[in-house]
């Protein structure tokens, strides 16, 4: 389940609820859709496969949850166009249940809590 929000209009976030590995640092990816040029760094040297150039040749977030918080593609983008936090344990917990929820079809379409 992937939802995209726009935040100040060029913003794009990801926030998968899908199913986490509860042994590994996960992070949380957003990509600033009007900065990014789509020099296409962060889709070639991203460990997990986070990233795939849409329509345009510009990086959308496709996997999320792969994410592991290593930071290699906001500290490479030469537009300053992603930033990753590093989720905490807590956080991954409610991801988990948000997920099995969603699983079950007990939230609303179109992830509106």
């Amino acid at each position: 389940m992937t939802t995209e929000e726009t935040v100040d209009g060029s913003a794009v976030q990801d926030s998968n609820a899908t199913r986490v590995h509860p042994s590994r640092p996960r992070g949380y990816v957003t990509i600033f859709g009007t900065w990014c040029k789509g020099c296409g760094i962060c889709i070639e040297f991203c460990p997990q496969a986070v990233f795939e150039a849409n329509g345009q040749g510009r990086a959308v977030i496709v996997h999320g949850n792969r994410c592991t918080a290593c930071h290699w593609c906001d500290i490479h983008c030469p537009d300053m166009a992603i930033t990753v936090r590093r989720l905490e344990p807590e956080e991954l917990e409610e991801l988990q249940e948000l997920a099995e929820l969603a699983e079950q079809g007990a939230l609303p379409a179109g992830g509106d809590l």
